[in-house]
């Protein structure tokens, strides 16, 4: 057979056709590598390396700035909880647009979810009232906080579910449920099929009352409040809860002495219906780990590939003083060993860490504040982020 070589125009042609297939594989790694993001459980299974201990950077990006983001208690004025940060960013859906969304809430009388809006992972975020001048204040959930009904949502959690095509929104409410089993914070479940639009719809029961997706439990570790959880979709198909329990009781005298918090697992088919681990608490003041006995907060779970789990969490001295982030690891989320190097040395908030990679980084959402940690990947993994940009959406991929 006689081989004709390639003319000019040609050569051209299976350059331009390399190029756009090269440019597909980058597009499915860059759309994989963003649903894995918003899925929430971090792939880190390309470490060549353990997770740092310290941190790159770190800025704030929210601040107090509308009127239901204050306490309304008097004696807390000047008080200021804003915080409890989740990222996504938007490119699934009913209206991909590719920016970031990055929901909080605070921790006072009624609290509810507000929503801000970044073209880059970095930020600035804007807050939806600040973009648009028609609203009267960025959230996206209002709580009632009347008599008789929830008296705050906060502690936000989104997830991107992939079999519904719709948003997942965990957050917790306050109502005062102890004399029925109910305990006092429960975390409910809503959710939204279109971030642009940022309509949120609770799933709640035939009387119109919030379900409580992961409620309390008659064990004594969990039966005052299930929340603050941070919740992820395992790349094996599993939703895994990473729960935060607060136990406690009320004396004759009317005293409510809380003991403090614990933690466990709970796994689920759909994000909605969760089983409990028997083992529960699994981490907690007296695990045997030598931990610190005050309060234990979930932060987020990494997936360090051949089915081992990196776990972030942190500990905090009686009653809840000086906490510090604590890594961890597991195979089967029912036995833990800490890291032996001791604790990290990066601030954390109340809540869950949302984390985010992109690259050789890691972006965590702590708090009022954005962390940047470098990761030990591969030269070609940290150019990575300069190569993708920080642009909306390339839509030319």
């Amino acid at each position: 057979m006689r081989i004709r070589p390639l003319n000019t125009c040609s050569i051209l042609l299976l350059t331009l056709a390399c190029l756009g297939q090269s440019r597909i594989v980058a597009a499915e790694t860059a759309t994989t590598a963003d649903l894995r993001n918003n899925m929430k459980c971090v792939d880190l299974s390309d470490l060549k390396g353990e997770l740092p201990l310290e941190i790159a950077s770190s800025k704030q990006i929210l601040w107090q700035t509308e009127p239901w983001e204050r306490s309304t208690w008097p004696a807390d004025k000047g008080h200021e909880s804003v915080g409890y940060p989740t990222m996504v960013r938007n490119d699934r859906g009913a209206n991909p647009d590719g920016r970031y969304y990055l929901y909080y809430a605070h921790h006072d009388p009624n609290s509810g979810i507000g929503c801000a809006v970044a073209e880059s992972v970095e930020g600035p975020y804007v807050k939806l009232a600040q973009a648009d001048k028609a609203r009267g204040d960025s959230r996206v959930l209002v709580c009632p906080g009347k008599p008789g009904q929830p008296f705050h949502y906060s502690s936000p959690c989104v997830v991107w579910n992939e079999q519904g095509q719709l948003w997942f929104m965990y957050f917790h409410f306050y109502e005062n449920q102890w004399q029925t089993g109910g305990g006092h914070q429960r975390t409910a479940l809503a959710t939204c099929p279109d971030l642009t639009k940022n309509v949120w719809t609770p799933w709640v029961d035939q009387q119109g009352k919030l379900v409580p997706v992961l409620p309390v439990t008659a064990e004594r570790w969990m039966n005052s409040q299930s929340s603050y959880h941070a919740i992820q979709r395992l790349a094996d198909g599993r939703w895994l809860a990473f729960l935060r329990g607060t136990g406690g009781e009320s004396t004759d005298a009317g005293k409510w002495i809380q003991d403090p918090c614990k933690l466990g697992f709970a796994t689920s088919t759909d994000g909605r219906h969760w089983d409990y681990f028997p083992e529960n608490p699994v981490i907690h003041q007296d695990d045997g780990g030598g931990g610190r006995k005050g309060v234990y907060r979930p932060h987020f779970v990494g997936d360090l590939g051949n089915g081992k789990y990196l776990l972030c969490w942190s500990e905090s001295n009686p009653y809840d003083g000086g906490a510090n982030i604590v890594y961890g690891y597991t195979s089967d989320f029912r036995t833990v060993t800490r890291d032996k190097r001791g604790y990290a040395h990066w601030p954390m908030g109340d809540g869950l860490i949302s984390p985010w990679r992109e690259g050789g980084q890691l972006y965590l959402f702590a708090g009022k504040y954005l962390h940047v940690m470098n990761l030990p990947v591969s030269p070609s993994l940290r150019s990575e982020r300069a190569t993708r940009g920080h642009s909306a959406f390339d839509a030319s991929l």
